[in-house]
This record gives C-alpha cells, structure tokens and sequence, in this order.
C-alpha cells in the first residue's frame, strides 16, 4: 500500500538514500530540512520542504499528511558534541520532544522511526563482545548521552500517545551520497583522503574495531519497521549492523585493495570519545522483523568506489 512518508533531516547522507529506497518501493516521501535545493528533486513522488526541525509548527504542518516519520535530525558527531551540553539538548533533543508532544495534531501519523547510535550509546566494556540491546550503557561522547535521553523521551511519549515508536541503533553507516567534503566515519575520511591525494589521521594504530553497515541495508531495517504490524502506543528498540567486526587498520587495508591507491597515515594517540570495541548483536531485528544485512564489507566499500568514481568530487 502507498503510504506519505516524511524524512525530517532527510536532505543528508542517510536521508537521501532512504529517500531512494522509498520512492523506488513506491512511496511518497516529504523531504524536510534547513538547507534543501528543490532543484535537486525532480522526481513526482517526492516534495522537498525547507523547515528547520526547531520551529514545529511549520514542522508539523509539513508533515499532516503523513502516516509515517523518520527523524534523522543530529547536528553533532561525537568529535564535536562535547562542546556544550546545553547546545546539544536545545539543537538536538528539544526539537524532538517538543514535536512529539503535539503529534495528536497530526491525524494520519501512526509510526515513528529514529535514528540512533549503535556506535555511541553503549561506551567501553570490560570485554571485547558484540553488544545486544540489554547491554550497559555506559557513553563517553555527549553525542552517545544524547542519544541515550532522546530514546528516554521517546518511549516516555509513545506511551502516552496513539503512535508506534521504533528506535534503530545503527552501527558504523557508510555508502553512496556519503559528503566527502565533510566525511564522517573513517570509511568516509579514508576515500576522502584518496581523492585529494591527502593524508588521514591514524588512531591507536588502527587497533579499535568497528561494526560496519552499508546504508541500502540500513534503508531495508528502517522499511521493515514501516512495514511491521502496527501496535499503538508501543516501543521497540533494535541494532542494526553486521554483527561482525573490523580494526580500523582492517578497513584502511581492503580500501588500498579496492581503490588500489596507497594511503598516507599520521598516527596519533587514542581519542577520548573512541570506543575500543563495538560490534552489535542483530538477532532480536532477525527475529522480530526478518531483517538481516545483505551486502559484506568488502562488496560494500566497492560500491563506494564505483560511486565516487563517478562523482564530481571537489575538496
């Protein structure tokens, strides 16, 4: 059934393949963010709208005609956030709560998706084991805190409401339309450094590892929650990754192999807000869903090259 889906934050990396996937499934999809070129989206099924997330009623009257919401609004990383703890509420998880008190204004919105982090909420461990939704959460970014709040308040709220919430933790997302004139993630840093012929930093020697999922598997988590059985005023809360697991130095390896360019590392000591293991467990989506990754690391990072070999790219 064709259903409006509205993607607020959705003129990014990760919105605009969802925004793919969703049209080529036969969808409608509203596209909201602060900074969108309508010029850019020619196709009939999707409607760009220029709406900061902080003003909520233009958000909400945005958004009236839609059944389903993707909320991929975050303006930190977790190398930025810890900068003021008051910015990060009032940028990132005031929006939120402020949107979903008033979603009774919205007669049609049923599901609620939000991104999360796989990556961040859960923090260091004594032991090196892929992590599953129970685990602790321990975060040492204000990024991962934030995340672990907006989660808090979503529950809160879907509870006393008639919607469905699902809250996805994905793990390290990379793939197509990734910005390489601001990369996140190592993957992205790392073809950004290839293409300009630059160098990158190096962590730890490359020694942390990293769960990795490519965004068209993301699109396909995040269309299965849209397509599960609606159940008013519940939550539920599932990993999204591959479940297995890859050192830095690992990655920067397959990438040499793939693009077959050398690349240039300056090594510098561990970060403050670097895990030093984070794979997930994905067997509760597996199960409650029938989802589970299709594409590996290494046809995933070969995707990325085609695409960028193919882009315009400048520095």
């Amino acid at each position: 059934m064709k259903q409006n889906i509205g993607i607020v934050g959705g003129a990014g990396f990760i919105g605009k393949n969802l925004t793919d996937f969703f049209v080529e499934e036969g969808h409608n999809v509203t596209i909201i963010g602060r900074n969108i070129d309508s010029s850019k989206y020619t196709h009939s099924c999707i409607i760009p709208i220029q709406v900061d997330s902080n003003n909520t009623d233009q958000l909400l009257k945005s958004v009236q005609s839609c059944e389903v919401i993707i909320w991929l609004v975050s303006a930190s990383v977790p190398s930025t956030s810890n900068e003021s703890l008051v910015d990060d509420f009032n940028i990132n998880i005031n929006p939120l709560i402020t949107f979903l008190e008033r979603t009774n204004e919205l007669p049609k919105f049923k599901k609620f998706v939000y991104l999360s982090s796989g990556g961040t909420i859960y923090g260091d461990l004594l032991e090196n084991k892929p992590l599953d939704e129970n685990s602790s959460k321990r975060p040492i970014s204000a990024y991962g805190l934030s995340k672990i709040v907006s989660e808090n308040y979503i529950k809160f709220l879907t509870n006393n409401s008639r919607i469905q919430s699902f809250i996805l933790r994905p793990s390290n997302v990379y793939g197509m339309y990734q910005n390489l004139l601001k990369p996140q993630g190592i993957i992205g840093f790392t073809f950004k450094s290839i293409v300009n012929n630059t160098s990158i930093d190096l962590y730890d020697e490359g020694r942390v590892t990293r769960d990795f999922i490519y965004v068209t598997d993301l699109a396909k988590a995040v269309y299965s929650c849209v397509n599960s059985e609606y159940k008013e005023s519940s939550t539920s809360i599932y990993n999204v990754g591959s479940q297995q697991g890859y050192t830095i130095k690992e990655i920067l390896d397959k990438i040499k192999i793939i693009a077959q360019k050398n690349i240039h590392t300056i090594p510098k000591s561990s970060r403050s807000f670097d895990c030093n293991y984070n794979v997930l467990k994905i067997e509760k989506i597996k199960r409650d869903l029938n989802w589970e990754p299709e594409i590996g690391i290494d046809e995933g990072l070969s995707k990325v090259w085609e695409w960028i070999k193919n882009q315009n790219h400048e520095e």
